[in-house]
């Protein structure tokens, strides 16, 4: 820790006091359910589109994005200009006013009312098995630059800083209600925005020939390149961003929790908007800082220490990348402490969203709503910080960047939220046995994928094909396990008995017209 100097340890335990008293502030006196999951339904929808914004970033973003941007090019970057240029507009105009038009504390809930009770008890339960790996993943990725900082590559060291990471985080997480995870958010997201361009400037203050340089050799060396139509299904190129931009970040802004959850913490359609429309602004501009990241390290390392860039080019060490500039090259002037204020920020935002959700879920469509109580709210949330850090342990000897892993997680979990969603919002036909049957095959699917295809002989391989490129390429799972689901789904629908009028009246998107108010306030 001796890395750490003055500046840095201001800086960052600056930042943690006031987010954690943020945190303990909102904790002082106990609340109802409707206070502590919903915020009193009465929240600004500016401090919401900033919670959306960086409960989207998390710390994942710290290590993953700028990895993404050295290594490779833009491919990535255009996928996440989906959220801003697609997956906003289409649910503020489609989703938004549906959903708010029913009331409801769950989107899940929903589904009971469409299909059956079971179907809305199963997503909640995939949505959990999102939010444990979506937080594992965040803590892995805080390990990558504490072993920087920390000069260990040891997998005890890891595990290490997993646990402690993830059990004060979750201790702070659980006093906690949504008003303090918006609030804490808000000040994440501006921590992101300000460290990186600190950071990029640094960076080009570096660069011998300065931003002229920086363009010239990226430019060269086709590192801005986002639309490359060329290689097959295991490149990044277009079409593979194009699935992940849409099946992924759809799916998330659509069909999580987490996501609903914000809806309802306003009180109009149009709050919910501008607070989605804040959150593309803000993903729009901090997505595209965090590569010019990448590629400036790019740049500054392929000139004075190409070696470093061998070294770091392997399996999960690509996360490493950023951290290594900051600690070796920034030294003395409080970058690291940023950083690290910023990661732990983030950590601790993005597992009080992971966990105020799972909390939510649980009261809302196990619990049907009944009130937990203050001790009940407190031991929920540590049970399930104690999953994430359990998950993340795990994760953390996987040999894939964090970025990889979070998109398998979100691909095989929330691509199937999203099929079931919007079999029974467009579709009269779609049945409970249906959707049951449509889940488990993509579920099948995607383990065939994932799983499988690593397992298959060399030759077995071969004989694959071009379809063998899955194998390498995680961008499609959320088309993968989606576009599965949906079609057995449908099928075994139709071969099978019609919902009742019950489970179609004023449950399809069909049924709800402009000119009943269904897009408007």
């Amino acid at each position: 820790m001796d890395r750490l100097g003055p500046k840095d340890w201001l800086i960052c335990g600056g930042y943690l006091a006031v987010i954690v008293g943020l945190g303990f502030w909102f904790s002082r006196r106990k609340v109802t359910n409707d206070e502590y999951f919903f915020g009193g339904r009465n929240m600004h929808w500016l401090p919401v589109g900033l919670s959306l914004f960086a409960s989207t970033m998390s710390s994942n973003s710290f290590v993953g994005l700028p990895a993404e941007a050295a290594f490779r090019n833009y491919h990535q970057l255009l996928a996440i200009f989906f959220i801003p240029f697609v997956v906003v507009p289409v649910t503020c105009i489609w989703f938004i006013p549906f959903y708010r038009s029913f009331g409801f504390n769950s989107l899940y809930e929903y589904l009971e009312r469409r299909f059956a009770r079971p179907v809305r008890l199963a997503a909640s339960t995939i949505f959990m098995v999102y939010l444990a790996g979506w937080m594992g993943t965040m803590l892995v990725s805080i390990t990558k630059i504490l072993n920087v900082v920390l000069d260990t590559q040891s997998t005890s060291a890891t595990i290490g800083v997993i646990v402690v990471v993830g059990m004060l985080a979750t201790a702070y997480t659980a006093m906690g209600g949504v008003k303090a995870v918006i609030w804490t958010d808000t000040i994440q997201a501006f921590a992101l925005f300000g460290g990186m361009i600190v950071l990029f400037i640094m960076l080009i203050n570096r660069i011998d020939g300065g931003i002229a340089e920086f363009f010239t050799v990226a430019s060269r060396d086709n590192k801005f390149e986002m639309f490359q139509t060329t290689g097959g299904l295991g490149e990044r190129n277009l079409f593979s961003a194009c699935a992940m931009g849409f099946f992924v970040y759809l799916a998330a802004q659509t069909s999580s929790y987490g996501a609903y959850q914000r809806y309802v913490t306003v009180n109009s359609v149009r709050a919910v908007r501008m607070s989605l429309i804040v959150k593309g602004v803000f993903i729009f501009v901090s997505c595209s800082i965090f590569f010019f990241v990448g590629t400036a390290l790019y740049v500054f390392y392929s000139a004075e220490s190409p070696q470093v860039m061998q070294q770091l080019a392997v399996d999960k060490r690509l996360d490493q990348l950023m951290p290594h500039f900051v600690v070796n090259f920034a030294s003395g002037t409080g970058m690291l402490g940023l950083v690290l204020a910023g990661l732990f920020a983030a950590a601790m935002s993005s597992l009080d969203t992971g966990i105020n959700s799972m909390t939510a879920t649980v009261v809302t469509d196990w619990k049907n709503g009944a009130e937990l109580g203050t001790t009940m709210t407190r031991i929920v949330p540590l049970l399930f910080g104690s999953l994430a850090t359990g998950t993340a342990c795990l994760l953390s000897v996987v040999k894939l960047p964090v970025f990889d892993i979070l998109l398998s997680v979100s691909g095989a979990t929330l691509g199937l939220l999203m099929a079931v969603l919007l079999m029974g919002m467009l579709s009269k036909r779609a049945n409970t046995v249906g959707v049951i049957a449509g889940v488990a095959a993509g579920l099948v699917v995607f383990g065939l994928v994932r799983f499988g295809l690593a397992e298959l002989s060399a030759e077995s391989f071969r004989m694959l094909g071009p379809l063998g490129g899955l194998r390498d390429n995680t961008w499609w799972d959320g088309l993968i396990t989606t576009v599965t689901a949906v079609l057995v789904g449908m099928s075994v629908s139709v071969m099978t008995k019609r919902p009742s009028e019950d489970q179609l009246e004023g449950m399809l998107l069909s049924q709800f017209h402009v000119s009943r108010g269904g897009l408007s306030e």
